[in-house]
């Protein structure tokens, strides 16, 4: 065997552990993060990244119409979106 090619399996066996440990776990959440923005639509309540529960009015190409308190919407861009969370008619459903 050829001993200037163990640096060379080394490298890609260290590579290919790279690739495992780091960037699919990475590109699995960020597949499962856009599903779920992608599925909220208007009448879900969300909370964004500042911590602010809403409930979504309408749902626009880029961004939502948050509805905070009564009279008070707000533009949020999706990726602002941390965690949907379905009207509690579909709550009071999955109960049975």
């Amino acid at each position: 065997m050829n001993l200037t090619a163990g640096p060379f399996i080394f490298f890609g066996i260290a590579i290919l552990a790279w690739y495992i440990l780091f960037v699919f776990p990475q590109q699995k959440q960020a597949k499962e993060r856009r599903s779920v923005i992608d599925s909220v639509k208007a009448g879900d309540e969300v909370v964004t990244y500042g911590g602010i529960f809403a409930v979504v009015k309408e749902v626009q190409e880029d961004w939502f119409i948050l509805t905070v308190s009564d009279g008070v919407d707000v533009k949020a861009a999706k990726e602002a979106v941390v965690m949907r969370r379905p009207p509690a008619d579909e709550e009071a459903g999955t109960d049975e």
